[in-house]
């Protein structure tokens, strides 16, 4: 299963994604995974109790650069900060080439991927872009390079891999964005892309996409259409499922058969 899970901050999307079947592959491009080991539920006890069966990758910049506040179009260098981008896309393809080869990644075998998060992954494709064409502002065309490494590449790439049937799920942690549409006026909301044209598109990609919220002090999923954004479920499960578990969605799944 493809899940495209969405949320505010401090929503519990990384609690509830670290309920899904172990192990379990995780990608921390936003530094949250601690998350897991300090959230208890209404016992006081762990809400991630397997934090063991989790291999958690880092994913994030291991240097600190001067603030550089060039904006001159004509410049032929890249920001020194995308440096490291190169090294972070290598890891990431490195890690889907191995599950897709064997299932495996450093000899282990994993039920889940999880990437956490979109949001963050995408300004590193932009640093990518800019590095490897040693400029300092995204031009037009790279948004179409964008593109097609959403659309042609990513989206598929992951779908490929769980065709093989190597691993059982794969969830994509994305925050939210909003935009005014020109014709009706009316505010929408939808998933953070490497663009807001591109978020608005992304959602018909996956399986499934959840809006993850907190409703008093549960945690809950949001499968259909839910205030601004346009959630949507192909499996055709519940509106509401609470609380927001893998375990949950496991005992609906078997009772439909």
């Amino acid at each position: 299963m493809l899940i495209l899970l969405c949320g505010n901050y401090k929503s519990g999307k990384t609690v509830s994604a670290a309920t899904f079947p172990k192990p379990l592959l995780y990608e921390d491009w936003d530094c949250g995974f601690s998350s897991i080991e300090n959230t208890r539920g209404k016992d006081n006890k762990l809400l991630i109790q397997d934090r063991a069966d989790i291999i958690v990758i880092p994913f994030y910049r291991q240097q600190v650069y001067d603030l550089m506040f060039q904006t001159d179009m004509g410049s032929k260098s890249a920001p020194l900060h995308t440096t490291e981008a190169p090294v972070l896309i290598k890891q990431h393809n490195d890690i889907i080439k191995s599950l897709f080869r064997d299932g495996t990644y450093e000899g282990k075998q994993y039920k889940t991927l999880v990437i956490d998060s979109l949001t963050t992954m995408f300004r590193v494709w932009k640093e990518m872009i800019l590095r490897m064409n040693n400029i300092s502002t995204l031009r037009i065309p790279d948004y179409g390079t964008l593109e097609t490494i959403l659309l042609g590449q990513f989206i598929p790439g992951l779908k490929s891999l769980l065709a093989t049937g190597k691993l059982e799920h794969i969830i994509l942690i994305d925050h939210i964005d909003m935009d005014k549409d020109e014709v009706s006026g009316m505010l929408m909301e939808f998933p953070v892309g490497p663009s807001r044209n591109m978020g608005k598109i992304i959602g018909l990609q996956f399986d499934e996409i959840w809006v993850q919220k907190k409703e008093g002090f549960d945690y809950v999923w949001r499968t259909k259409p839910t205030g601004l954004f346009q959630a949507g479920s192909r499996l055709d499960l519940p509106e509401l499922i609470k609380p927001a578990t893998y375990q949950t969605l496991e005992v609906i799944l078997k009772q439909r058969g």
